[in-house]
């Protein structure tokens, strides 16, 4: 008799862990995406933060328009694919960890202000391309610079946090089976 009991109270903790399971799952697979999205977001803005670096730098030098119009399309193309990124994240915000939602709506407006920049950027270069010396030039490379430095450092937190926080996580679970 207590043999059934053992078995049936087996029975009953495996099948509310797996029931549990189904139902944390999706949100630990949405939080693994949206951690995944992160590392990515840091990826292109780090590359975003070293050409934008790069392109505020030709405003000490005498390059051509053509130069210029060349790094602005790589800035552009990385910000078309952190834009996608943040579409991804936006998805599923809603199941995302309310650290990683913090972090999506504060990155949102800065990656816009980013993009409205780098489009007063191509529009100079369009309208003014031989004036590489103008003062609003230079403030929207210098702007451009200082907003993709402070994007790629804050998605850079936020992965560095997620990364203490898993860790921490890991820690406290394996103290919890000792």
């Amino acid at each position: 008799m207590r043999r059934l009991l053992c078995e049936r109270s087996i029975c009953y903790w495996s099948a509310l862990l797996s029931v549990a399971a189904l139902f944390l799952a999706p949100t630990i697979a949405i939080a693994a995406d949206v951690t995944a999205l992160f590392q990515e977001a840091r990826t292109t803005a780090t590359q975003l933060n070293r050409d934008a670096a790069i392109m505020e730098s030709y405003t000490r030098s005498n390059l051509s328009w053509q130069t210029h119009s060349a790094q602005v399309s790589k800035i552009k193309e990385h910000i078309n694919n952190a834009g996608q990124i943040l579409s991804q994240m936006h998805a599923a915000r809603d199941d995302a960890k309310p650290f990683h939602q913090d972090a999506i709506d504060g990155i949102t407006p800065a990656l816009k202000q980013l993009a409205a920049n780098t489009e007063s950027i191509i529009n100079h270069l369009n309208e003014n391309p031989r004036r590489l010396k103008d003062p609003t030039y230079r403030e929207y490379l210098r702007s451009n610079a200082q907003s993709a430095n402070e994007l790629s450092a804050a998605i850079s937190n936020v992965v560095n946090f997620d990364n203490t926080r898993t860790r921490m996580e890991e820690l406290e679970a394996k103290l919890g089976q000792e």
